[in-house]
């Protein structure tokens, strides 16, 4: 009998079939299906090339754990004969099936059956492939080598034995599974909790307490400590106003500016954005006592004016405060509203810097060289300084700018391709950006597309790579040749899930109060409401920090996360478009929660009772502030973001879409996300953000859309 040990190459050289094939079926079903949508329709699934690495590794190490012990059991190679090789291939399939359930209850990377289909197939195909191979090399006698007809016939005589049976149940398990997680929302449920048990959140030590809980909140966008005061808090509304309250408690609100009457309509990503005082402000002897600067959107109709304008609100008189605008940038764009930008930030330097969205710019005008859009401004308020500063250069057709200067050592000033003003490009929308006290570093978060988020470290005279690349990816979009200015790619990045999806810039802190925070980045996500802890000691980082979480969610998150001058870190969270619900939050040791910011049962009771109600306009900006990015402002698929999904949105005004879709089926993709009803992930589900009576007015109006439209063409 011809006995043969199992070869430490040939063990080798399966870890490495199972390894390459993940990659290449990856590649595969980026354009193809392995299982026909005739047979299980499955939806689209992303997947990362970093979820792939991960994946290989999965699989090579199950097949090693598998396999390994199957060869030295058995005692003989592989590929020795036929009729071994079968036996061993009834290993692949155990391998091969408890890696795909590994995968799919223990991680949370997302499970694609696709992939998983067409990771066994090229597997099997290769290690067939490889075993002819093997046995044409070794085996000299061609009567023997004839014998390969006996690999299948091998294979379905043990997949018809009992044993072979229990496999192919087996191995048909994941496929089963991943259909019934897409298609029925309790398996998902049951299968997500089990992945929360595989996967725990620790305890960071971390909570939020909430202050100022007997005062009206409507959307506050951004506090700040005005200088030489410490002992107040400056709360910036979206509608426009300024209110004071003593910090950090108070029920007593004194309103500083109220500057509703300028911004017009407030949806989407319109509004009061960002403020800041002037550098001088309190200080009695400087004529920039007073002063206070503010990034709003004025939004009539079809026109949007983004401006930057100065208040002096030393005046008692409230109306006087308002009548003091002074404008110093007053820039037209498109009326879709969405990538404002609108962080402002005083630097060291005592110049102001301001953030501009990719959106800021009129229809047909979007290079460098003749607006400001999609990046970072560097000015001089102080109109004195000619000494160091100079006028902008004249004309500029596509808008107002006025009442600054531009600092001589600004990077682009010898630069005819991009204007002075700018200190960086190449950012998609900046919100909010903040000095590090004590390395002087400017660090932000670039809010993405469909798929990736951005923290940023802003150099001067660095272009951030978009549109061109985002995260650190290729968004397809063709660079040109030559950029006006050297590349930078962003510190840290993160994929979008279902919730985490719009990055907020945070601080980098530098107070006593909380020493284990120390030199970290603090950062957070709008729409989950998460707070993040991110390292700033090395130039790019794989892995940010959970420690807290908002109780609102979606575009109702976070706004804002500051460091006030004691060492307190402060948190905005927006609230309801339609109801004051909007919070402000202290970053706390868990056992100094005191007042617990997710307790809100009494605010929520009064919201449904009061939304309960159909309302056209209230539904509108429902829709407006959570749908339009994708679906457009009318519902007709053609938002901002829709040509990025590589999936055709439906047109809601059309009569295909009305007269094919039941009221119940637009209310359950509402509430639970395409991927349970076998269409695209990219949709999210809204049933844990919004309440049903949203969920159902959101299908209300969703219907509606085909009636105006049908009521127009009539």
């Amino acid at each position: 009998m011809n006995q043969k040990r199992s070869s430490p190459v040939e063990v080798l050289i399966q870890l490495f079939i199972i390894f390459i094939c993940v990659y290449i079926a990856y590649k595969f079903t980026q354009t193809h299906d392995i299982i026909p949508k005739s047979i299980i329709r499955l939806p689209d699934i992303y997947i990362s090339e970093n979820d792939i690495w991960h994946l290989s590794i999965i699989f090579t190490t199950i097949f090693a754990i598998v396999l390994i012990p199957s060869q030295l059991i058995l005692g003989r190679g592989v590929f020795y004969k036929p009729q071994r090789f079968a036996s061993e291939y009834m290993a692949y399939l155990c391998a091969y099936t408890t890696a795909s359930l590994y995968i799919f209850f223990v991680t949370t990377i997302n499970y694609h059956p696709q992939l998983i289909a067409a990771t066994g197939l090229f597997s099997t195909i290769a290690y067939v492939l490889v075993f002819v191979g093997w046995y044409a090399i070794k085996e000299t006698d061609r009567s023997k080598f004839s014998s390969l007809y006996l690999v299948p016939y091998s294979i379905l005589r043990k997949l018809f034995s009992v044993k072979g049976i229990l496999i192919l149940i087996y191995f048909l398990s994941p496929l089963l599974l991943g259909k019934a997680f897409v298609s029925d929302r309790d398996t998902a449920n049951l299968i997500t909790q089990i992945r929360i048990w595989f996967n725990p959140v620790e305890d960071s030590g971390w909570g939020l307490k909430r202050l100022y809980a007997n005062v009206d909140l409507s959307q506050p966008m951004l506090v700040r400590q005005a200088p030489n005061d410490p002992k107040n808090l400056y709360i910036l509304e979206r509608n426009g106003r300024i209110i004071k309250l003593n910090y950090p408690e108070s029920d007593q609100v004194d309103l500083v500016l109220d500057a509703t009457g300028l911004l017009g309509e407030v949806e989407m990503e319109n509004g009061a954005l960002g403020f800041d005082f002037h550098p001088e402000f309190n200080q009695p002897d400087s004529q920039n006592a007073g002063f206070l600067y503010l990034y709003y959107t004025e939004s009539r109709g079809d026109t949007q004016v983004n401006k930057l304008s100065r208040f002096d609100v030393s005046s008692p008189d409230i109306n006087a405060r308002l009548r003091s605008e002074t404008t110093i940038l007053s820039l037209p764009r498109n009326p879709d509203g969405f990538h404002n930008g609108g962080s402002i930030e005083f630097g060291p330097d005592g110049f102001l810097y301001i953030g501009l969205g990719e959106g800021v710019h009129p229809k047909g005008a979007s290079n460098y060289s003749e607006t400001l859009r999609s990046g970072i401004l560097r000015i001089d308020l102080n109109t004195d300084n000619t000494h160091t500063s100079y006028s902008p250069r004249e004309p500029f057709i596509h808008g107002i700018r006025q009442n600054y200067l531009i600092p001589q050592d600004n990077p682009f000033v010898e630069n005819s391709e991009v204007m002075d003003e700018y200190w960086a490009i190449g950012l998609r929308n900046p919100f909010r950006f903040t000095f590090d006290p004590e390395t002087k570093k400017l660090w932000a978060g670039d809010v993405g597309s469909t798929v990736w988020e951005e923290v940023n470290i802003i150099e001067k005279g660095k272009h951030y790579q978009f549109p061109f690349i985002e995260g650190r990816h290729s968004t397809g979009k063709e660079k040109p040749e030559k950029l006006p200015a050297p590349e930078q790619g962003p510190v840290y990045t993160y994929e979008h899930t279902a919730y985490d999806r719009a990055v907020i810039g945070g601080t980098v802190y530098r107070g006593n109060k909380f020493p284990e925070l120390f030199g970290k980045y603090v950062f957070a996500d709008n729409y989950s409401a998460k707070i993040f802890l991110l390292n700033t000691d090395k130039r790019e980082v794989t892995e940010a920090k959970l420690i807290a979480q908002g109780s609102q969610y979606a575009q109702r998150g976070i706004s804002s996360v500051v460091q006030l001058n004691n060492g307190d870190i402060l948190v905005t969270l927006l609230g309801a478009a339609s109801h004051p619900t909007g919070e402000v939050l202290s970053l706390v040791k868990s056992d100094q929660k005191i007042i617990q910011q997710a307790d809100h049962t009494t605010d929520n009771q009064v919201i449904e009772s009061e939304t309960r109600e159909y309302d056209e306009n209230l539904t509108r900006q429902l829709f407006s502030i959570n749908c339009s990015r994708c679906h457009g402002r009318e519902g007709r698929g053609d938002g901002p973001d829709a040509e990025l999904l590589d999936v055709k949105l439906p047109d809601f005004t059309s009569e295909d879409f009305q007269s094919t879709r039941t009221d119940n089926e637009i209310r359950d993709v509402i509430a639970k996300g395409g991927a349970p009803l076998q269409k695209s992930p990219m949709m999210p589900p809204w049933g844990g953000f919004l309440k049903q009576s949203e969920i159902d007015h959101l299908t209300i109006y969703t219907r509606n859309l085909g009636k105006a439209n049908e009521h127009h063409t009539h």
